[in-house]
């Protein structure tokens, strides 16, 4: 048998790592949002299949500029915002402080936009023949 003399200190336990069923379907306000948004894309394809002299013009200008505010990739982006900062809370994902990286810079004889490519540059004198 081993004694040991000392104790290593545990880790800390982290929050445990968010789902995103939690942030996108659970919470009331997911609900009604995706209740809404399901709402107006079924009046929108109502309101398509009718003539349109029939439907007034304020509410088929209202309805188009709700695109923009029913759009999937929207609702994803205004319920993920939760989700985002609980993984960030949770250390699973991290904001690395900092300037955005550069590009990898092209070489100029192979860039078609740089005039120093020869013939690969379109507005290369050269290439305009008459």
């Amino acid at each position: 048998m081993q004694d040991f003399d000392h104790v290593e200190p545990a880790d800390e336990a982290r929050p445990p790592s968010p789902r995103a069923a939690d942030w996108f379907w659970r919470p009331r306000y997911a609900k009604l949002y995706w209740v809404t948004a399901l709402l107006y894309w079924i009046g929108l394809e109502i309101m398509i299949a009718i003539p349109y002299d029939r439907i007034n013009t304020s509410v088929a200008n209202t309805m188009v500029l709700l695109i923009l505010v029913f759009n999937p990739i929207t609702v994803v982006a205004v319920l993920g915002y939760g989700f985002l900062k609980a993984k960030v809370a949770c250390g699973e994902w991290v904001i690395a402080p900092g300037s955005v990286p550069q590009r990898p810079v092209m070489d100029p004889y192979t860039d078609p936009s740089d005039p120093r490519s020869g013939l690969r540059h379109l507005r290369h004198v050269g290439v305009i023949k008459d």
